[in-house]
């Protein structure tokens, strides 16, 4: 038996040599050919037949690719056999593989890296070693860490964990397979490691209990447990002291990809899939008959009078945090941030931070640092050819988010001598409208004052040039001209730059801040603006952007502040209105459209039924009591 073995191994070895010659190279294990072997251990892992297995396995991979995990194999499968050691590479044989399938230090997490060694594709669980984490527990049926125990998946993968609960591993980060969770061997004796929770020092530990989080070092005297981290201050935190972001310890792992797509939803009956969707839900018994994903659940609670009382028995296990260490530039920032961040041409070498959306810290030399968005290293014309080491030295900004997420800068164009005037006073007082968005400006061609609002802040408005407004094409204000000034001066401000949004209201429209964030939310970074009404669904104008409320994303600003000059020069704007020509600007200069008809609620339009919780802005509303009205209805406790 162990000659034609030995004979089956050097035929295979011979084999991939010769292909490798014919090739010209030797590859690293690709992604692809994990799954070439993964299928074949699925088809053939309940054939005791190792070899049939090895050759399965083997003949899945793409012809003419000389692999070192194959090639390993066959050496030291054709060394351990003349040696003897035929219980060793029975188990070796299937165990090479199985790492593809799941564990912390698998090929899962090995695929996608450059410069990997070849010894690395063949994992071996030692005579005599207990299994580490991550690792095969199958043979050694024992832990060396304490307080693990070695649990079964299947026939073929055991792995130690300090607890299992038969069915799907929502930790399993390939495999949405049950666990059979059968003990082999006993407990390795002690305490697990006690990990550090959230808002605690995790500098002694090095590990974190929540999923996805991972202990980043902020100084010599604090560490942290955190989803991601870059160096410089953190801009959600109450202070505003620097990270070094180097992390201790591994990252905690997370929910495996497969559970938000196979687990349960929502309403869903889980006590059939026995794993949870979403983040931080647990599966509860109602009864022996339903169960349901929830955060918690309190023994014999009813939802609704008539519902029989929850048992709230738990199936599976509890859906920790999916794990992305990728930053996420979301969520509202500190109330230090616009105080002590940079805006764009201002040195951030002690700030470490930015005020406009994308932008980062980074260094010209060792003197000069600024907040940019891109950063370039090749000489400069226009500073003496010099260059830039674009080094960054702080987070990435995602904006002034001050009151919300994503950020929105708000204006109105007003007449103070009309009723507008008195309108806005009174929208500030109640601290509604545009000054519940993030940042906002008022405009006007007079001098006035409007308040000082609850932020503390004295509103008085931005001064444009007088222009006479006539009469559009459609009948209404010809104002293109006037707005294409204001426009401009919102350009030259340049404010814009520093939130997702922007937005142009009119005075007499209600607009409800938190709605347009969340409708907004699902197009953050795209070069877009709104089309709002539909109102002639068959008319080549229609749906077009009426002007009550006018909103571009950040990069669709940019667009007009680089173009604009382009629609005055060549659009026929002369007899338009200000919402035509933004319209027709917008499609000119290449900015896409969304269309979203529950941004707002127009009488000119289809109607404004201030009632209506999904609808983001109402309009017109001229007087101060009738606008009151429709700010109460529209924000009323549901």
């Amino acid at each position: 038996v162990r000659s034609v073995l030995t004979s089956i191994f050097l035929w295979s070895y011979y084999t991939l040599w010769k292909m490798s010659k014919q090739d010209g190279e030797c590859e690293l294990l690709t992604a692809s050919d994990g799954e070439a072997i993964n299928e074949a251990s699925d088809r053939e892992a309940s054939n005791p037949d190792w070899d049939g297995f090895a050759a399965g396995a083997l003949s899945k991979l793409p012809s003419r690719r000389c692999t070192l995990v194959a090639s390993a194999a066959a050496a030291v499968g054709s060394v351990l056999l003349l040696s003897g050691r035929l219980s060793f590479l029975e188990t070796a044989a299937v165990e090479a593989s199985r790492p593809l399938r799941g564990g912390r230090d698998s090929l899962v997490g090995l695929s996608n890296k450059k410069n990997v060694s070849k010894d690395a594709y063949l994992v071996e669980e030692d005579d005599g070693l207990c299994a580490a984490s991550g690792a095969s527990c199958q043979k050694s049926q024992c832990c060396q860490e304490p307080g693990m125990q070695c649990y079964t998946k299947d026939n073929y993968w055991a792995q130690c964990m300090e607890s299992c609960i038969p069915g799907p591993n929502v930790r399993d980060q390939v495999s949405p397979m049950p666990w059979a969770c059968e003990k082999l061997g006993p407990r390795t004796p002690g305490k697990p490691q006690e990990c550090t929770g959230d808002g605690e020092d995790c500098s002694e530990t090095k590990c974190c209990k929540i999923g996805g989080t991972q202990c980043f070092r902020k100084n010599k005297f604090w560490s942290a447990c955190r989803a991601s981290c870059e160096p410089g201050p953190d801009l959600t935190s109450t202070s505003n002291e620097s990270w070094e972001c180097t992390a201790l310890g591994p990252r905690t792992m997370g929910a495996a990809p497969w559970v938000s797509q196979q687990c349960a939803h929502g309403g869903e009956d889980c006590r059939f899939k026995k794993c949870c969707a979403e983040a931080g839900h647990q599966c509860y018994s109602q009864s022996s008959g339903y169960a349901q994903c929830r955060p918690s659940c309190t023994k014999g609670e009813k939802v609704m009078p008539y519902d029989p009382p929850w048992e709230c028995d738990e199936i599976g296990e509890r859906t920790p945090a999916f794990e992305n260490p990728k930053v996420s530039h979301a969520g509202m920032v500190a109330d230090w941030v616009p105080k002590q961040c940079s805006a764009a041409g201002e040195s951030c070498m002690e700030s470490k931070c930015c005020f406009e959306v994308g932008a980062k810290c980074v260094k010209k030399d060792e003197n000069w640092a600024a907040c940019r968005v891109n950063c370039d290293q090749t000489p400069d014309p226009n500073d003496g050819n010099k260059s830039w080491s674009c080094e960054q030295i702080g987070p990435q900004s995602w904006g002034l988010a001050v009151k919300g997420w994503p950020s929105l800068y708000c204006f109105s164009l007003y007449m103070p001598s009309s009723y507008e005037g008195g309108l806005l006073k009174s929208i500030l007082q109640a601290n509604g409208g545009i000054f519940q968005c993030d940042g906002y400006d008022v405009y006007a061609a007079e001098d006035d004052f409007l308040g000082t609002t609850k932020d503390g802040i004295d509103v008085k408005p931005v001064q444009i040039p007088k222009i006479a407004v006539g009469v559009s094409q459609d009948g209404t204000a010809g104002n293109a001209k006037l707005f294409m000034a204001v426009w401009d001066k919102v350009i030259a401000g340049g404010r814009f730059r520093n939130y997702d949004w922007t937005i142009k209201v009119d005075p007499d429209a209600v607009l409800i801040a938190w709605r347009i964030r969340d409708h907004m939310r699902p197009h953050l970074g795209q070069t877009v603006y709104v089309v709002n009404c539909n109102k002639f669904p068959g008319s080549p104008n229609f749906p077009m952007m009426y002007g009550a409320v006018e909103i571009f994303s950040q990069s669709a600003m940019i667009q007009y502040a680089l173009n604009s000059w382009k629609c005055g020069q060549q659009l026929p704007w002369g007899a338009w209105g200000e919402d035509y020509y933004m319209t027709h600007c917008m499609d000119f200069i290449g900015v896409g459209r969304i269309g979203d008809f529950g941004v707002l609620g127009d009488n000119e339009c289809t109607g404004a039924n201030c009632a209506d919780t999904y609808t983001a802005s109402f309009h017109p509303f001229k007087d101060v009591g009738s606008w009151m009205q429709c700010w109460g209805q529209a924000t009323a406790p549901r």
